[in-house]
């Protein structure tokens, strides 16, 4: 018989002595089937994620679901409220897993997750926005020489794939190894909420637990077109100034394509921005003032899968940009 549950999982403590508690959604499906984690706000104030979760509870129907959903809105308590990336003493979460039962606030609470909810899944999707400062086009990363990683990202059902197992310490990264296969979704901007980006990270999570029989079968939006990037990087700012950029996320650039320009405060320019290779936009800066070596621009390369692109977006030129 299907349930579901809501509950508090105590993993710290607060400066009055009081816990620090997660709230936990168990959505337990009237058919056996896998189990699955969904949770946002590793990073506190990237709270999209939270919003995802909360339309992700709304909409799943134990008495439809087969196995079980573990859903978390927010992991990072004391960041969230403090709408702050850290955990105190300025500790990135995202960067203690498995964690340590004796270890210090990050790692303990690292640990109480991992062993908690994280091992008892079967496979996982973790939900983030870019850095502050920054907007994401939606797009996975995560570790696609695994064969299920690369099975749970493909059914996401996002254009861009990019092949990123993640820095030692990440979520991803350590329950992939532990044998939990898990991807990460990046998408919007810290300290909002996008109905855009909630709908996709949404009809994402529902494209897998479709794909793996925990939720009934439907008919899926795809994107124009599907690529795993093995490599992508940061173009950066090599003058101090106002900037002016003219791309955007989801844009195709091609290598010498202005991309921008740096001005003074009289208006003149600086220095122009040009691609230093080929790739989708897949992140951008949102601040207007560069030092030298502020990064501006994240690109996913494209090599061999360009034509696919280009075909997929039906370009009409060269030079010309189109968004997804």
């Amino acid at each position: 018989m299907g349930e579901t549950r809501e509950i508090y999982l105590k993993v710290s403590e607060s400066y009055l002595a009081s816990s620090i508690q997660i709230p936990v959604t168990v959505i337990r499906g009237r058919a056996p089937g896998p189990t699955a984690f969904v949770l946002a706000a590793i990073h506190g104030d990237e709270i999209n994620g939270a919003d995802i979760v909360r339309r992700l509870m709304f909409d799943i129907d134990h008495e439809k679901l087969s196995g079980t959903l573990i859903a978390i809105p927010v992991v990072n308590i004391p960041g969230f409220l403090a709408q702050s990336r850290y955990l105190p003493y300025h500790r990135d979460l995202n960067r203690f897993f498995p964690g340590k039962r004796k270890g210090n606030n990050a790692e303990r609470i690292a640990a109480r997750l991992f062993n908690e909810i994280i091992l008892k899944s079967d496979f996982g999707i973790d939900l983030h926005t870019a850095a502050d400062g920054r907007v994401n086009l939606p797009h996975i990363r995560g570790d696609m020489t695994h064969p299920r990683v690369r099975h749970i990202a493909r059914a996401f059902g996002a254009a861009v794939l990019v092949n990123q197992a993640g820095m030692p310490g990440s979520l991803r990264r350590e329950a992939t190894e532990a044998g939990v296969p898990t991807i990460l979704f990046e998408a919007g901007e810290t300290r909002r909420f996008s109905n855009r980006i909630s709908a996709a990270g949404l009809r994402g999570v529902l494209n897998v637990l479709s794909e793996f029989g925990m939720w009934p079968a439907h008919e899926q939006e795809r994107p124009p077109f599907q690529v795993i990037v093995k490599a992508s990087e940061w173009i950066r700012a090599e003058k101090g100034g106002i900037l002016d950029l003219n791309v955007r996320p989801g844009d195709l650039i091609y290598k010498g394509d202005v991309i921008g320009a740096i001005l003074n405060p009289f208006g003149k320019t600086v220095t122009q921005l040009r691609a230093p290779t080929t790739g989708i936009v897949i992140g951008v800066t949102t601040a207007p003032l560069t030092v030298p070596g502020t990064g501006v621009i994240h690109v996913a390369r494209l090599k061999k899968t360009l034509p696919l692109v280009e075909r997929s977006l039906k370009k009409s030129g060269k030079r010309a940009r189109r968004r997804l």
